[in-house]
Protein backbone atom coordinates (compact mmCIF):
# COMPACT_ATOMS: atom_id res chain seq x y z
CA UNK A 1 0.00 0.00 0.00
CA UNK A 2 2.12 3.02 -1.34
CA UNK A 3 -0.09 6.19 -0.22
CA UNK A 4 1.89 9.50 0.58
CA UNK A 5 0.02 9.67 3.61
CA UNK A 6 -0.02 5.92 4.97
CA UNK A 7 2.17 6.89 8.21
CA UNK A 8 0.35 9.94 9.11
CA UNK A 9 -2.80 7.87 8.93
CA UNK A 10 -1.27 5.15 10.61
CA UNK A 11 -0.21 7.86 13.29
CA UNK A 12 -3.44 9.56 13.57
CA UNK A 13 -5.50 5.66 14.16
CA UNK A 14 -2.96 5.32 16.84
CA UNK A 15 -4.73 7.87 18.94
CA UNK A 16 -7.38 7.27 21.35
CA UNK A 17 -9.56 9.72 19.54
CA UNK A 18 -8.33 8.35 15.96
CA UNK A 19 -9.09 4.80 17.66
CA UNK A 20 -12.66 5.70 18.80
CA UNK A 21 -13.51 6.54 15.66
CA UNK A 22 -12.07 4.13 13.13
CA UNK A 23 -14.32 1.69 15.50
CA UNK A 24 -16.76 3.02 14.52
CA UNK A 25 -17.12 3.90 11.36
CA UNK A 26 -15.98 0.14 10.66
CA UNK A 27 -18.81 -1.01 12.63
CA UNK A 28 -21.11 1.24 11.10
CA UNK A 29 -19.69 0.04 7.12
CA UNK A 30 -20.25 -3.55 8.63
CA UNK A 31 -23.41 -3.26 9.89
CA UNK A 32 -24.90 -2.03 6.33
CA UNK A 33 -22.33 -3.37 3.61
CA UNK A 34 -21.42 -6.71 4.91
CA UNK A 35 -20.37 -7.86 1.36
CA UNK A 36 -18.30 -5.08 0.41
CA UNK A 37 -16.57 -5.30 3.70
CA UNK A 38 -16.08 -9.16 2.91
CA UNK A 39 -14.43 -8.22 -0.14
CA UNK A 40 -11.96 -6.14 1.05
CA UNK A 41 -11.01 -8.69 3.96
CA UNK A 42 -10.68 -11.13 0.76
CA UNK A 43 -8.34 -8.44 -1.17
CA UNK A 44 -6.67 -8.37 2.12
CA UNK A 45 -5.97 -12.31 2.94
CA UNK A 46 -4.81 -12.74 -1.01
CA UNK A 47 -2.61 -9.89 -0.82
CA UNK A 48 -1.38 -11.26 2.98
CA UNK A 49 -1.85 -7.46 3.97
CA UNK A 50 -3.28 -6.28 7.25
CA UNK A 51 -6.88 -5.85 6.60
CA UNK A 52 -7.17 -3.10 9.32
CA UNK A 53 -4.52 -1.53 7.23
CA UNK A 54 -6.41 -1.54 4.26
CA UNK A 55 -9.40 -1.01 5.88
CA UNK A 56 -7.96 2.80 7.25
CA UNK A 57 -7.08 3.49 3.65
CA UNK A 58 -10.68 2.91 2.28
CA UNK A 59 -11.78 5.08 4.99
CA UNK A 60 -9.63 7.80 4.96
CA UNK A 61 -11.90 10.16 3.52
CA UNK A 62 -14.85 9.34 6.18
CA UNK A 63 -12.43 10.75 9.17
CA UNK A 64 -12.36 14.18 8.47
CA UNK A 65 -9.04 14.37 6.43
CA UNK A 66 -8.44 14.95 2.67
CA UNK A 67 -7.81 11.72 0.65
CA UNK A 68 -5.12 12.37 -1.20
CA UNK A 69 -6.96 12.69 -4.95
CA UNK A 70 -8.36 15.80 -6.94
CA UNK A 71 -10.39 15.00 -9.98
CA UNK A 72 -12.81 17.18 -12.67
CA UNK A 73 -16.00 15.94 -13.90
CA UNK A 74 -17.67 17.03 -17.03
CA UNK A 75 -21.38 15.85 -18.58
CA UNK A 76 -23.62 16.38 -21.36
CA UNK A 77 -26.86 15.67 -21.97
CA UNK A 78 -28.48 16.58 -25.16
CA UNK A 79 -29.27 14.58 -28.13
CA UNK A 80 -26.26 12.78 -27.10
CA UNK A 81 -25.21 11.78 -23.64
CA UNK A 82 -21.30 11.83 -22.26
CA UNK A 83 -20.24 12.14 -18.96
CA UNK A 84 -15.99 12.74 -18.19
CA UNK A 85 -13.65 12.73 -15.58
CA UNK A 86 -10.00 13.17 -15.11
CA UNK A 87 -7.90 11.20 -12.76
CA UNK A 88 -6.08 13.25 -10.49
CA UNK A 89 -3.55 11.99 -7.41
CA UNK A 90 -0.30 11.69 -6.27
CA UNK A 91 2.33 10.92 -9.34
CA UNK A 92 3.70 7.85 -7.05
CA UNK A 93 0.74 5.90 -8.01
CA UNK A 94 0.98 6.80 -11.74
CA UNK A 95 2.31 3.21 -12.70
CA UNK A 96 -0.36 1.35 -9.83
CA UNK A 97 -3.79 2.13 -11.35
CA UNK A 98 -5.39 0.35 -13.34
CA UNK A 99 -8.43 -0.55 -14.91
CA UNK A 100 -10.08 -3.56 -13.30
CA UNK A 101 -13.11 -5.12 -14.54
CA UNK A 102 -15.20 -7.41 -12.29
CA UNK A 103 -17.03 -10.84 -13.50
CA UNK A 104 -18.41 -12.38 -10.77
CA UNK A 105 -21.00 -15.13 -10.18
CA UNK A 106 -24.58 -13.50 -9.91
CA UNK A 107 -23.82 -9.98 -10.53
CA UNK A 108 -23.62 -7.85 -13.85
CA UNK A 109 -20.16 -6.78 -15.02
CA UNK A 110 -18.31 -4.05 -13.10
CA UNK A 111 -15.04 -2.02 -14.93
CA UNK A 112 -13.65 0.63 -12.31
CA UNK A 113 -10.83 2.44 -12.97
CA UNK A 114 -8.52 0.92 -9.35
CA UNK A 115 -5.52 1.24 -7.41
CA UNK A 116 -4.43 -1.95 -5.76
CA UNK A 117 -5.65 -2.48 -2.30
CA UNK A 118 -8.72 -0.62 -2.66
CA UNK A 119 -12.22 -1.08 -2.81
CA UNK A 120 -13.00 -0.52 -6.87
CA UNK A 121 -15.14 2.39 -6.42
CA UNK A 122 -13.01 5.16 -5.58
CA UNK A 123 -12.50 6.97 -9.09
CA UNK A 124 -14.45 5.69 -11.99
CA UNK A 125 -16.72 2.74 -12.85
CA UNK A 126 -18.96 1.00 -15.83
CA UNK A 127 -21.34 -1.50 -15.45
CA UNK A 128 -22.62 -4.22 -17.76
CA UNK A 129 -26.02 -2.39 -17.90
CA UNK A 130 -24.05 0.45 -19.39
CA UNK A 131 -24.44 2.74 -16.38
CA UNK A 132 -21.26 4.60 -15.32
CA UNK A 133 -19.92 7.37 -13.30
CA UNK A 134 -17.45 9.38 -11.98
CA UNK A 135 -16.17 10.08 -8.71
CA UNK A 136 -14.73 13.35 -6.87
CA UNK A 137 -13.43 13.58 -3.31
CA UNK A 138 -15.74 16.09 -1.14
CA UNK A 139 -13.79 16.94 1.87
CA UNK A 140 -16.08 16.74 4.60
CA UNK A 141 -14.62 18.61 7.95
CA UNK A 142 -17.23 17.24 10.71
CA UNK A 143 -18.19 13.61 9.27
CA UNK A 144 -20.75 11.70 11.37
CA UNK A 145 -20.22 8.23 12.13
CA UNK A 146 -22.11 6.34 9.15
CA UNK A 147 -20.92 3.92 6.28
CA UNK A 148 -17.77 4.28 4.58
CA UNK A 149 -18.06 6.28 1.26
CA UNK A 150 -16.11 3.87 -0.26
CA UNK A 151 -18.22 0.84 0.40
CA UNK A 152 -21.44 2.46 -0.62
CA UNK A 153 -20.21 3.33 -4.17
CA UNK A 154 -19.32 -0.33 -4.24
CA UNK A 155 -22.75 -1.17 -3.19
CA UNK A 156 -24.42 1.19 -6.16
CA UNK A 157 -22.32 -0.69 -8.91
CA UNK A 158 -25.21 -3.18 -9.37
CA UNK A 159 -27.38 -0.17 -10.35
CA UNK A 160 -29.41 -0.93 -13.82
CA UNK A 161 -30.08 3.36 -14.54
CA UNK A 162 -28.74 6.19 -13.25
CA UNK A 163 -31.85 7.10 -11.43
CA UNK A 164 -31.04 3.74 -9.01
CA UNK A 165 -27.83 4.78 -8.00
CA UNK A 166 -28.85 8.23 -6.88
CA UNK A 167 -32.05 6.15 -5.18
CA UNK A 168 -29.09 3.98 -3.44
CA UNK A 169 -27.12 6.97 -2.43
CA UNK A 170 -30.07 8.91 -0.87
CA UNK A 171 -30.76 5.27 1.26
CA UNK A 172 -27.20 5.10 2.06
CA UNK A 173 -25.84 7.22 4.13
CA UNK A 174 -21.98 8.03 4.00
CA UNK A 175 -19.71 9.91 6.30
CA UNK A 176 -17.16 11.32 4.13
CA UNK A 177 -18.70 13.17 0.20
CA UNK A 178 -18.57 11.78 -2.92
CA UNK A 179 -19.72 14.13 -5.95
CA UNK A 180 -21.13 11.79 -8.61
CA UNK A 181 -21.79 12.24 -12.86
CA UNK A 182 -23.71 9.54 -13.67
CA UNK A 183 -24.89 8.55 -16.74
CA UNK A 184 -27.01 5.49 -18.13
CA UNK A 185 -27.81 4.02 -21.85
CA UNK A 186 -31.07 5.90 -21.87
CA UNK A 187 -29.06 9.12 -21.89
CA UNK A 188 -29.95 10.14 -19.05
CA UNK A 189 -27.38 12.01 -16.25
CA UNK A 190 -27.36 13.34 -12.87
CA UNK A 191 -24.85 14.93 -10.70
CA UNK A 192 -25.03 13.87 -7.24
CA UNK A 193 -23.61 14.92 -4.05
CA UNK A 194 -22.94 12.47 -0.91
CA UNK A 195 -21.42 14.32 2.02
CA UNK A 196 -22.03 13.98 5.75
CA UNK A 197 -25.23 11.48 5.26
CA UNK A 198 -27.02 14.14 2.83
CA UNK A 199 -27.26 13.96 -0.86
CA UNK A 200 -28.46 16.79 -3.36
CA UNK A 201 -28.51 15.93 -6.92
CA UNK A 202 -28.95 18.36 -10.25
CA UNK A 203 -29.92 16.86 -13.92
CA UNK A 204 -28.21 18.58 -17.13
CA UNK A 205 -30.96 18.45 -19.90
CA UNK A 206 -31.54 19.74 -23.34
CA UNK A 207 -32.32 23.35 -22.24
CA UNK A 208 -28.85 22.98 -19.97
CA UNK A 209 -27.19 20.51 -21.27
CA UNK A 210 -23.46 21.18 -19.65
CA UNK A 211 -22.62 20.23 -16.12
CA UNK A 212 -19.47 19.81 -14.16
CA UNK A 213 -17.80 19.31 -10.87
CA UNK A 214 -14.34 19.41 -8.89
CA UNK A 215 -13.77 18.91 -5.07
CA UNK A 216 -16.05 20.81 -3.46
CA UNK A 217 -19.90 21.32 -3.20
CA UNK A 218 -21.77 22.61 -4.90
CA UNK A 219 -25.53 21.64 -3.89
CA UNK A 220 -25.38 20.89 -0.22
CA UNK A 221 -24.25 23.66 2.53
CA UNK A 222 -20.81 24.98 2.26
CA UNK A 223 -20.40 24.32 5.86
CA UNK A 224 -20.05 20.55 5.38
CA UNK A 225 -16.99 20.81 3.53
CA UNK A 226 -15.03 24.22 4.21
CA UNK A 227 -11.52 25.62 3.11
CA UNK A 228 -8.41 23.77 3.04
CA UNK A 229 -7.35 25.91 6.35
CA UNK A 230 -9.56 24.44 8.72
CA UNK A 231 -8.15 20.73 7.90
CA UNK A 232 -4.57 22.31 7.83
CA UNK A 233 -3.14 19.19 10.02
CA UNK A 234 -4.97 16.87 8.06
CA UNK A 235 -3.17 13.84 7.50
CA UNK A 236 -3.86 14.39 3.47
CA UNK A 237 -3.89 17.86 3.59
CA UNK A 238 -0.50 18.09 1.53
CA UNK A 239 -1.47 16.47 -0.91
CA UNK A 240 -5.02 18.94 -2.16
CA UNK A 241 -6.87 21.61 -0.92
CA UNK A 242 -9.87 23.14 -1.19
CA UNK A 243 -9.12 27.04 -3.08
CA UNK A 244 -7.41 24.56 -5.75
CA UNK A 245 -10.86 22.83 -6.38
CA UNK A 246 -12.23 25.93 -6.43
CA UNK A 247 -10.00 27.46 -9.08
CA UNK A 248 -10.33 24.50 -11.19
CA UNK A 249 -14.47 24.89 -10.77
CA UNK A 250 -14.11 28.59 -12.07
CA UNK A 251 -12.07 27.61 -14.85
CA UNK A 252 -15.29 24.80 -16.04
CA UNK A 253 -17.78 27.44 -15.27
CA UNK A 254 -16.59 29.75 -18.22
CA UNK A 255 -15.98 26.59 -20.41
CA UNK A 256 -16.67 27.80 -23.99
CA UNK A 257 -20.11 25.64 -24.71
CA UNK A 258 -20.54 24.54 -27.96
CA UNK A 259 -23.51 25.71 -29.99
CA UNK A 260 -24.11 21.57 -31.08
CA UNK A 261 -23.38 18.67 -29.07
CA UNK A 262 -20.15 17.79 -28.50
CA UNK A 263 -18.07 15.06 -29.65
CA UNK A 264 -15.84 13.02 -27.47
CA UNK A 265 -12.49 14.61 -28.38
CA UNK A 266 -13.62 17.59 -27.31
CA UNK A 267 -13.81 16.23 -23.44
CA UNK A 268 -10.78 14.69 -23.52
CA UNK A 269 -9.55 18.19 -25.18
CA UNK A 270 -11.26 20.07 -22.29
CA UNK A 271 -9.75 17.84 -19.69
CA UNK A 272 -6.39 17.63 -20.52
CA UNK A 273 -5.64 20.21 -22.99
CA UNK A 274 -4.07 23.05 -20.34
CA UNK A 275 -3.06 23.22 -16.58
CA UNK A 276 -4.52 26.32 -14.48
CA UNK A 277 -5.56 28.81 -14.79
CA UNK A 278 -6.86 27.79 -18.14
CA UNK A 279 -7.09 24.41 -17.68
CA UNK A 280 -8.07 21.78 -15.02
CA UNK A 281 -5.18 19.23 -16.15
CA UNK A 282 -2.36 18.50 -13.76
CA UNK A 283 0.84 18.09 -13.72
CA UNK A 284 2.46 17.79 -10.12
CA UNK A 285 3.98 21.28 -11.00
CA UNK A 286 5.09 23.94 -9.15
CA UNK A 287 3.27 23.83 -6.18
CA UNK A 288 0.26 21.20 -6.80
CA UNK A 289 1.62 18.04 -5.80
CA UNK A 290 -0.89 15.94 -8.20
CA UNK A 291 -1.48 15.19 -11.66
CA UNK A 292 -3.40 13.69 -13.52
CA UNK A 293 -3.30 10.04 -14.01
CA UNK A 294 -6.09 9.21 -16.63
CA UNK A 295 -8.99 10.96 -18.47
CA UNK A 296 -11.77 8.93 -19.57
CA UNK A 297 -14.82 9.73 -21.57
CA UNK A 298 -17.79 7.51 -21.96
CA UNK A 299 -20.33 7.60 -24.48
CA UNK A 300 -23.44 6.50 -23.48
CA UNK A 301 -25.00 6.76 -26.56
CA UNK A 302 -21.98 4.63 -28.69
CA UNK A 303 -21.67 2.45 -25.33
CA UNK A 304 -17.86 3.48 -25.59
CA UNK A 305 -14.97 4.43 -23.42
CA UNK A 306 -12.12 6.04 -24.43
CA UNK A 307 -9.15 6.73 -21.83
CA UNK A 308 -6.30 8.75 -22.79
CA UNK A 309 -3.11 7.82 -20.36
CA UNK A 310 -0.76 10.39 -18.51
CA UNK A 311 2.12 10.30 -21.56
CA UNK A 312 -0.75 10.81 -24.14
CA UNK A 313 -1.57 7.45 -25.59
CA UNK A 314 -5.91 7.11 -26.13
CA UNK A 315 -7.67 4.25 -26.63
CA UNK A 316 -11.30 3.56 -27.13
CA UNK A 317 -12.92 0.21 -26.30
CA UNK A 318 -16.32 -1.17 -26.51
CA UNK A 319 -18.31 -1.87 -23.95
CA UNK A 320 -19.65 -5.17 -24.64
CA UNK A 321 -15.76 -5.74 -25.50
CA UNK A 322 -14.56 -4.02 -21.45
CA UNK A 323 -17.29 -6.21 -19.94
CA UNK A 324 -16.48 -9.81 -21.95
CA UNK A 325 -12.39 -9.64 -21.53
CA UNK A 326 -10.24 -12.51 -23.77
CA UNK A 327 -9.37 -15.54 -21.29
Amino acid sequence: MGMPERSSLIAWRSTPDGRRLFDALAEATAKTHEVEMRELESLARGADLDFEDLLLANLRGDIGTGDGTGCSDLAWCGEQAIIAHDEDAAPALEKHMMFLTLVLDGDVPVTSLWYPGFVPANAFSVNGHGVGWGINHIQVVDPPVAAGRHFVARGAQQATTAEQVETYLRAHATAGGFAYTIGDSEGNVIVTEAAAGQVESRRPNQHAPFAWHTNHLRFLPSSIDGSSDSVGTAPTRQLGGYEESRARGAVLAHTNIPNQDPEVDWFVSALTAQPLPNGVHRTAADNDPLMTLCSVVLDLNRAELTARGSAGRQEIIRLADLHSPKQ
